[in-house]
C-alpha cells in the first residue's frame, strides 16, 4: 500500500468515526481550503465545484471539473464564483460571479463568460441559480425586491414569481416536471426557515412540514421527486437530514459533531449524494439506498 492510498484510508476512518453517516463515505477532492457546492454533470461522471480561499496567490479560485471514478480535475474558471449548477444538456455551468452580485453562465468546459440578466436585476450574495428540468429557464432570488424570480432564456422574459416581506426566499431546485420549485423561505430578522413549494403559474404555494425544528436551508430534491436532503442545526453546526418530499419525519443523513455538513445533491441518477464537510473532510459522496431509507421513514 502506498503512502497516498494510506492517507486515504486513515481520513476516510476519521471521517466514520467522527460523524453519523446514513451511510459509508468516501472522499472525492480533499484540500484544506474550502471546496464547496458540487453540481453533477447530467451523465453522474463529473463534478463541478467551487474553490474559495482568502489566501489565494496561486489563481486557483474559481470553477474546478474533477471526474467522480479517477478524481483527476481541471479549472475552467478563474475567480470568485459560488454556488455553480450545471445545466441539462451538459453544455453549461450558471454561477454566482463578482462576490454574489451578478449571475453568469460558462460553457461546461471553460471560455468565455456569459452574461445573461439584465442590469435592471439586482443580485447581492448570491442569487442561487438553478435550472429548470428543460433548460429553458433558472430561478434565482433577486435581492431588492426579495422575490424569487424566473429568467427564461428563449423569451428573454423575466418573471417574479414569490415574495414574502421580511422574507428571502432561497431556491433549491425544480421539480421534475418543471411545475414547481422548492424553496426555503427564511426570516431576516429570526434567521428561521420554512421549506415551500412554489408553483410557477404564480397562483399557489405549498409548505413542507418538516419534524425537525432547526431547518436551516441547502435544499436537494432527488431526481425522482420522492425524497428531500436539507441541513439543520445541531447545536453549533449544520448537518444533513432526509424526509420524503411531501413532509413529515426525517432522519439524520450526514451529521458531524464539530462541524458543518452541508450543500448536499443528487447526482442524475439518483444513486449518490456528494456533499461538502468543513475542516479537512472537503467534498464527499455517499452511495444511497433510497428503497430503505424510504422504507424506514414510513416505520
Amino acid at each position: 500500500m502506498n503512502k497516498l492510498t494510506l492517507l486515504s484510508v486513515i481520513l476516510s476512518l476519521a471521517i466514520r468515526v467522527s460523524a453519523q453517516d446514513m451511510f459509508p463515505v468516501r472522499q472525492l477532492k480533499l484540500d484544506p481550503v474550502r471546496l464547496g457546492f458540487p453540481s453533477w454533470s447530467p451523465d453522474s461522471k463529473v463534478i463541478v465545484y467551487q474553490y474559495s480561499s482568502m489566501h489565494d496567490t496561486l489563481g486557483k479560485n474559481g470553477l474546478w471539473v474533477i471526474t467522480v471514478d479517477e478524481g483527476e480535475s481541471k479549472q475552467i474558471f478563474t475567480g470568485i464564483a459560488e454556488h455553480p449548477k450545471w445545466s441539462p444538456d451538459g453544455k453549461y455551468i450558471v454561477f454566482d460571479a463578482d462576490t454574489g452580485r451578478t449571475i453568469r453562465m460558462i460553457p461546461s468546459g471553460g471560455g468565455e463568460i456569459i452574461k445573461f440578466l439584465p442590469d435592471s436585476v439586482q443580485i447581492q450574495n448570491g442569487g442561487l441559480p438553478c435550472w429548470s428540468p428543460d433548460g429553458s429557464s433558472i430561478a434565482f432570488v433577486e435581492r431588492k425586491n426579495l422575490s424569487l424570480c424566473i429568467w427564461n432564456f428563449r423569451t428573454g422574459k423575466l418573471t417574479s414569481l414569490f415574495s414574502q416581506a421580511g422574507k428571502v426566499p432561497l431556491p433549491g431546485g425544480w421539480w421534475a416536471d418543471g411545475k414547481s420549485i422548492l424553496v426555503g423561505l427564511m426570516d431576516l430578522k429570526t434567521r428561521k426557515s420554512i421549506i415551500l413549494r412554489v408553483f410557477t403559474d404564480g397562483k399557489s404555494t405549498e409548505e413542507i412540514i418538516c419534524d425537525h425544528g432547526n431547518f436551516y436551508r441547502h435544499l436537494a430534491l432527488s431526481p425522482d421527486g420522492t425524497l428531500l436532503v436539507f441541513a439543520a442545526l445541531e447545536g453549533k453546526y449544520l448537518g444533513l437530514h432526509i424526509m420524503l418530499s411531501r413532509g413529515g419525519k426525517s432522519l439524520p443523513l450526514a451529521v458531524a459533531k464539530e462541524n458543518h455538513t452541508e450543500a448536499a445533491v443528487w447526482s442524475p441518477d439518483g444513486k449518490t449524494i456528494a456533499f461538502t464537510r468543513s475542516g479537512k473532510s472537503g467534498i464527499l459522496l455517499m452511495d444511497v439506498n433510497a428503497r430503505k431509507i424510504k422504507r424506514d421513514l414510513k416505520n
